[in-house]
């Protein structure tokens, strides 16, 4: 897809620098007005007050966002064919900005809003593009306030009007392309404007804006489009008059055409709604799991699944969720929609420091904030409010023992040394959804049972009795990257009845050495990730039975520190004893040293 508009050279739009041309709305009757189809009433929420930012937060004054209106455009459809009417689309340049006080230049964060219908929705459901702009819901000014939040805090924010890429009401699109069309319009004008000689935004951006520091922030199929543009080649060379993108934060992101375990080369972090009644599948941990899969991925990734966060909360003119979650006793009650949308402005701030800070004292702190620090206890509150955290460094700082990928791994892992259960079962869990038809001799994975979000490939340990162990061997010279931690995933199957209902679960760790000195440690006993999952089991009929709570794979970090005597740079094995509890089912990822 492209605009009608010529390019300069380095693919800037000149649509800018000529005022973009008025386009003038097409006539449609509108017989419905716009509507999200389908919300129902959220269940009672949690009147406790508004979340605040850290205590060592500076003081933040927001800053008002303006409205802006840079006229009309065309945008061509190219896989269209040439005599349809929906070749050329006409799309409005508008959206909301806030700038900081002072004389910058300030980086940029583009925020951009999900799929809601944009115009009126007509008697089958279709939202007819074009429409008038007064009836046309401003799905972007929901997120004025996050704006404001981080302007205050010294960053551009802007909110474009992204209806045009999502809606379905003007010919069958190619996913994604429309996006790339009015990101170019919405940022190539920044960065003219910025440069002293673009359009006016209705706020002076002269010297103000810096968009070759660029991060993305993207909200359900906002997430997804956020993750396409970072990986967008035009973008991440510069070529574009933008960019190259910083980092990418994916707010309850939606999976709908991009392929869901495909990796990027730009820090991650995607924040997990905990009653989601939209993204009901959690589909934004893909964005987690594809890069954990990933031999080379040179950028973190971390996974922040916020409980009783709902998906529209984060945007302040949405409606209730789709699918309402008063079943679900874990969500019982929500989260207050002010807190949920203050703890998202302290996420957000933490992020971009993390991601486009200069001073390393102030990025190790955020990380902290963000549960990010390997050598410390994985924490059970982000920022104040209860959640769960998944974390993934680069891979120079990662020694994968046991991820796993394929069934292979159960018997040699990935250093080539062996794996043993001794006393327990292990099975293999492929990535994906599927049945039993699909995946004969698949039980022990509950794919039909369980919300494992981002359905990652896993392992499955189970023990009938006491005594048992997973045995992990480390051959004599393996090449392994400085560690400070040793790092799983792992989550109780809350439908097995190996596991006492509500009673968490736990193990010992012992690492050896080649010259023979072995520790131990033993797990917590709060030790989020084997907490017994929030929810209720439930049968209907002779179908199998379905845990209504989410099961998310969490991280557990043991620091080497304290396995005392033991040389971390050189293990001979990783040892997991299976001694907290009589009988267990664990779903076990991702068994790695870990440094940086």
């Amino acid at each position: 897809m492209t605009t009608s508009i010529p390019r300069r050279p380095g693919g800037r739009s000149t649509a800018t620098s000529r005022r973009i041309a008025r386009w003038v709305p097409l006539a449609v009757l509108l017989l419905v007005p716009a509507l999200l189809a389908g919300c129902t009433a959220p269940p009672a929420e949690d009147p406790t007050p508004t979340a605040t930012a850290p205590p060592s937060a500076a003081p933040v004054v927001p800053v008002d966002p303006v409205a802006y209106d840079l006229g009309g455009a065309t945008i061509v459809q190219e896989r269209v064919p040439v005599d349809s009417r929906f070749r050329e689309m006409p799309v409005r340049v508008n959206g909301l900005i806030a700038v900081p006080e002072g004389e910058g230049p300030f980086p940029v964060v583009m925020v951009l809003h999900g799929t809601h219908p944009g115009c009126p929705v007509d008697d089958t459901g279709v939202d007819r593009w074009p429409c008038d702009p007064q009836v046309e819901q401003r799905n972007y000014d929901g997120f004025g306030y996050l704006l404001g939040e981080l302007a205050g805090r010294g960053y551009v924010a802007l909110a474009p009007n992204v209806n045009a890429e999502h809606t379905f009401g003007f010919g069958e699109p190619v996913a994604g392309e429309r996006l790339a069309a009015l990101t170019d319009l919405h940022l190539g004008a920044l960065a003219e404007a910025a440069a002293g000689d673009g359009p006016d935004f209705g706020v002076d951006l002269a010297g103000r804006a810096d968009p070759r520091r660029l991060v993305l922030v993207g909200h359900s199929r906002g997430g997804e489009g956020a993750v396409v543009l970072a990986g967008d080649p035009r973008i991440a060379s510069g070529e574009a008059g933008y960019g190259p993108v910083a980092g990418a934060l994916l707010v309850a992101a939606a999976v709908t055409f991009r392929d869901p375990w495909a990796s990027i080369d730009v820090p991650v972090a995607t924040l997990l709604a905990g009653c989601d009644g939209d993204v009901t599948d959690q589909a934004g941990q893909f964005f987690f799991e594809g890069p954990r899969l990933a031999p080379d991925q040179a950028q973190w990734v971390a996974s922040t699944l916020l409980e009783g966060a709902t998906h529209n909360a984060f945007n302040t003119i949405l409606p209730g969720d789709m699918a309402d979650q008063s079943g679900r006793t874990d969500c019982q009650p929500l989260l207050d929609p002010d807190r949920q949308r203050a703890w998202l402005v302290d996420y957000a701030a933490q992020f971009l420091t993390a991601v486009l800070g200069d001073d390393p004292q102030a990025k190790a702190p955020a990380r902290a904030e963000l549960g990010q620090v390997v050598d410390r206890p994985a924490p059970d509150t982000v920022l104040g409010l209860p959640a769960r955290v998944a974390w993934l460094a680069p891979a120079e700082q990662r020694t994968p023992l046991l991820v796993p990928a394929d069934e292979a791994e159960l018997a040699t892992n990935r250093l080539g040394g062996t794996v043993t259960a001794q006393g327990a079962q292990l099975s293999f869990c492929p990535k994906g959804f599927y049945t039993l038809d699909m995946q004969p001799g698949t039980e022990a994975c509950r794919r039909t049972g369980l919300t494992v979000p981002g359905q990652p490939a896993h392992a499955v340990l189970t023990w009938p009795s006491e005594g048992a162990e997973l045995r992990l061997t480390i051959p004599q010279g393996a090449d392994v990257a400085p560690a400070t931690a040793l790092a799983l995933r792992v989550a109780v199957d809350p439908l097995s009845e190996r596991n006492e209902p509500g009673a968490g679960q736990g193990f010992t760790v012992e690492l050896a050495d080649w010259a023979g000195n072995r520790a131990s440690v033993t797990t917590r006993p709060d030790e989020p990730a084997l907490a017994f999952p929030a929810g209720q089991a439930r049968q209907e009929g002779d179908e199998p039975a379905f845990f209504t709570g989410i099961v998310a794979l969490t991280a557990v970090r043991l620091p080497l520190a304290d396995f005392a005597g033991v040389d971390p740079a050189n293990l001979s094995e990783v040892v997991l004893r299976l001694d907290r509890a009589t009988s267990g089912t664990l779903f076990l990822a991702d068994v790695e040293l870990v440094g940086g």
